[in-house]
């Protein structure tokens, strides 16, 4: 075989092996939040099921660098684009590494190796394939809680044990998967679905509602099916769209709109800190209420254990998770919303680098005229403010739209052709003489 032959053939490992770490680390992740890791063996097969998936994807991550550097063959432009992207995989994993010490946990590394391994991988594909793993989970998980092979765990709700989790460890992890299930379903969906198809998607919602008695995920999920059956009934539809377009192109206030919308997270940070500011105020006490305390448990977790650069190591304990329910802790120590959760977690550092680029995607898909997915990414942030999804690859999938911007700008490029336009002086002016 030629070395060119070779080369093209190692190329073509490229996309395969990315959906093999993939599919391995999301089974894994996903059964790790169910009560098979109860079982014996089953917990330590998931953690090496994990590693392997983490092997494989730092080799999908290598062979792309090779594929890169090959492509160089002298020129020292695509030279400095691969310096580039070496340099800036190289910061990234430092800050990961330093995050990852400082708060013990390993589940960035194992992300940010993803997002890079995805590199050359369609979204969409990577989408369809999550959406038929995931409903293949969830149903394997439901029929092993059903048959009683691994425990369904009840939680005490007004004096009785009526919230069922199903398989997982909380019940809301249910309604988390479900949101994201159904985000994916209306993402990857050409044409909007019929209003039978919906109502069925909703009457499902109904029914894992009075299994697990997840009121905000029954919130959030009606909220997502209802936007859906808006899209799903012509008559309707026809006059938003036009609503939306003519708002849309008012001059200020379709920018006010598009980039407001695109700012969610950072406005919602804003909102937070609003009531931080005045936590005895009205609207403070009534978001809470409503909310169920998560606005109460944010704040205390940040009177508590303070902001660090780099996160914290702290030891989030919650209500359950164990099949001894004698044994369940009578403390509640745990944030629930995904901004605060990660800041006091992981630090201001990576905090701000993950507005950054939920700010990017969401920009992107406003620019390229993608309305309706725009829509739907922006209802992750929504549903981040009262869950703590948002970097959980194994429920937020389309943490994937990042990954161009992680892998790709040539920046050190651009910032040496400026330099050097700077660095180089004009044509002199010529003297004239009489």
């Amino acid at each position: 075989m030629s070395t060119i032959a070779r080369r093209d053939s190692l190329s073509r490992w490229g996309e395969p092996l990315f959906f093999f770490a993939y599919v391995v680390f999301m089974t894994a992740t996903v059964l790790q939040t169910t009560m098979y890791t109860e079982m014996a063996y089953f917990p330590k097969l998931f953690i090496a099921m994990r590693y392997f998936a983490f092997v494989v994807g730092a080799g999908k991550v290598l062979l792309d660098l090779y594929e890169d550097l090959r492509q160089v063959r002298g020129s020292r432009e695509r030279l400095l684009d691969w310096v580039s992207v070496v340099v800036k995989y190289i910061g990234m994993a430092a800050l990961v590494v330093a995050v990852s010490v400082t708060a013990d946990e390993r589940a960035l590394a194992f992300l940010l190796v993803l997002l890079l391994a995805a590199r050359g991988v369609s979204v969409n594909k990577i989408f369809r394939v999550t959406l038929w793993l995931q409903i293949g989970l969830a149903a394997f998980v439901f029929l092993s809680a059903a048959s009683g092979l691994i425990i369904d765990l009840r939680f005490e709700r007004a004096g009785a044990f009526n919230r069922h989790a199903l398989g997982y460890w909380f019940p809301s992890y249910v309604m988390s998967y479900y949101f994201f299930i159904l985000l994916l379903l209306f993402w990857t969906r050409k044409t909007p679905f019929k209003w039978t198809t919906v109502a069925l998607l909703e009457g499902l919602n109904l029914l894992l509602f009075l299994l697990t008695d997840a009121r905000l995920g029954l919130l959030m999920n009606t909220g997502l099916i209802g936007a859906e059956l808006v899209r799903s009934i012509e008559p309707l539809r026809k006059p938003i769209h036009a609503f939306a377009e003519k708002v849309l192109g008012t001059r200020g206030l379709g920018s006010l709109v598009q980039w407001g919308w695109a700012l969610l997270p950072e406005l919602l940070c804003g909102f937070l800190l609003l009531l931080f500011r005045f936590p005895t105020s009205t609207l403070a006490q009534k978001t809470d209420g409503l909310l169920s305390n998560r606005i109460y448990y944010a704040y205390i977790g940040i009177q508590q254990y303070g902001l660090h650069l780099l996160g914290n190591n702290i030891e989030w304990i919650g209500y359950g998770a164990r099949a001894d329910m004698s044994a369940v802790e009578k403390t509640y120590n745990f944030v629930d919303c995904a901004y605060v959760f990660i800041l006091l977690n992981y630090g201001v550092l990576l905090f701000l680098g993950m507005l950054f680029c939920l700010f990017w995607v969401s920009a992107r898909l406003g620019q390229k005229g993608e309305l309706h997915k725009a829509f739907l990414y922006g209802l992750i942030f929504l549903y981040c403010f009262v869950e703590p999804r948002l970097l959980e690859v194994n429920m937020n999938t389309f943490l994937f739209l990042t990954a161009p911007l992680l892998a790709r700008p040539p920046y050190l490029r651009r910032w040496l052709g400026r330099r050097k336009q700077r660095r180089t002086p004009g044509p002199k002016e010529e003297t004239v003489t009489t």
